[in-house]
């Protein structure tokens, strides 16, 4: 019998499924006669209001009625993750981000315990592209998974293009039924199920032409594609030049090519934006662009409801925004001199370096940013979700006194904000520090977190959690 998803790991208080007696530990395994594998069937079934919850207590199989309204949530957390089988990626994509790591068992220097092993797990899941956003190439998909698709309508999914021409994206992707990408897309839209689409360009492999055919090929399908977004490839030093088959060597864009990409699909925006009844142009750059051009980034307008920011389109601009409208609750004094150094990654550091700026308003505060470069995975990548914990405390301890706060992007850690990515723990990490440090998500924390040096000895704490945008 299949391993299952279900163990309550926690019950809401005075929520239905409290209310009906279940209790941490149950396993719960149907709902209404429908067996729960994850946690896509569990929100599936779990909408109507009568529910059978069949469930498992102490090897006991037991059942109970509950009645909710449609929009309740039935108040049970679990304690496993959302599916425990990943759907593994088959494809041997060109720029597979596990080319860009270290051997999984080879020796760092300076590495205490080995890359976090979640790294190197290559998954490509249409449930999690539901759940949590991920890109999927919809080259793995069998019969029974179309049916589900189907039957649950699991919409949005996230879908990794790269080229529309079949030939090409065969010779990307290299991976089963790769060049059937516009076919599997129309079939999802068959099903009423839309999808938000990525481009990740390669230098002289899949823009040019390519990328006006994909753009076509896509904006086309509107509106099953809701959606493109157009990113830089990431390379790091030990995927950097590295020459697959008869493809141009990977490498990263310089300057002058970002210009003529940014030229290129501004093109496109205003041609897809005059033709939508909302006026947004469906084909969105990802922030890297603009910071490796140093050209301007659009308005919040631009963006519409940001429906890829977490794939970095727009994630700088809601930033700005977000901290313009915040920056009024910086305290105007500090009771005693204090000192903050803002952590940051060398391409946000224009945007952080405008943060301080206002910081220094506050009397009696000196603040510092400190970019960080990156030796473990190369000094061109420039990013902060793959700055490693090793190099974060060298920087800092180079640097000298670090003052009374030391403020680091969240995004550098894991989803549980425990583990850098070279498996340097939060705890490790702080230990070495001579200073509080705080891990913030956004504008608000940061805000928070300055204020609370003002606060009164001993009331000082972590910031509060006030949002999950995160500062690339």
């Amino acid at each position: 019998m299949p391993k299952m998803y279900g163990w309550v790991r926690e019950v809401v208080p005075e929520s239905p499924a409290d209310l009906a007696g279940l209790q941490p530990g149950d396993l719960i395994r149907t709902i209404n006669g429908n067996l729960v594998r994850d946690l896509v069937d569990y929100r599936f079934y779990v909408a109507d209001e009568e529910l059978t919850v069949g469930f498992e207590r102490q090897l006991t199989q037991r059942e109970v009625l509950i009645t909710k309204s449609a929009d309740e949530n039935l108040g049970v957390l679990f304690g496993e993750e959302p599916a425990p089988f990943i759907r593994q990626c088959a494809n041997k994509c060109v720029f597979c981000f596990i080319k860009g790591l270290p051997e999984r068992f080879a020796p760092q220097p300076g590495l205490a315990h080995g890359m976090r092993s979640s790294l190197y797990i290559k998954d490509d899941d249409y449930r999690y592209s539901f759940l949590f956003g991920n890109f999927i190439t919809l080259t793995n998909l069998k019969e029974h998974d179309w049916q589900r698709l189907d039957e649950q309508k699991l919409t949005p999914l996230y879908v990794s293009v790269h080229a529309t021409d079949p030939d090409l994206r065969r010779t990307m992707v290299d991976g089963p039924r790769a060049g059937d990408i516009i076919d599997h897309i129309k079939r999802l839209g068959s099903m009423h199920i839309s999808c938000h689409s990525q481009l990740v360009l390669c230098p002289t492999i899949n823009d040019g032409e390519q990328l006006d055919r994909s753009i076509d090929d896509l904006a086309a399908l509107r509106p099953i594609v809701e959606s493109i977004s157009v990113v830089p490839v990431g390379l790091t030093k030990y995927n950097n030049m590295l020459k697959t088959g008869d493809l141009p060597p990977l490498r990263h864009y310089t300057r002058q090519e970002a210009g003529i990409i940014i030229d290129q699909v501004e093109a496109h925006q205003r041609r897809c934006a005059a033709e939508s009844p909302d006026g947004y142009p469906f084909v969105y750059l990802s922030d890297e662009w603009y910071y490796i051009t140093g050209r301007e980034f659009p308005p919040a307008r631009h963006y519409g409801s940001y429906a890829q920011i977490e794939n970095g389109v727009g994630m700088t601009r809601f930033l700005v925004d977000q901290w313009e409208r915040s920056k009024r609750k910086l305290p105007t004094a500090m009771p005693q001199p204090r000192r903050v150094t803002l952590v940051t990654s060398i391409m946000a550091r224009p945007v952080i370096e405008q943060f301080a700026a206002d910081i220094r308003r506050t009397e009696r505060l000196e603040v510092q940013v400190l970019p960080i470069v990156n030796k473990f995975f190369g000094e061109e990548v420039t990013v902060a979700g793959l700055l490693c914990g090793q190099d974060v405390l060298a920087s800092l301890e180079e640097y000298g006194n670090p003052g009374d706060l030391i403020l680091l992007p969240r995004v550098m850690l894991d989803n549980e904000g425990a583990r850098f990515l070279d498996d340097v723990t939060v705890e490790e990490f702080k230990a070495r520090l001579p200073a509080r440090a705080e891990f913030v998500r956004n504008a608000q924390e940061t805000i928070e977190a300055i204020r609370s040096l003002a606060a009164p000895s001993g009331e000082a704490g972590a910031p509060k959690v006030t949002a999950r945008i995160q500062a690339r």
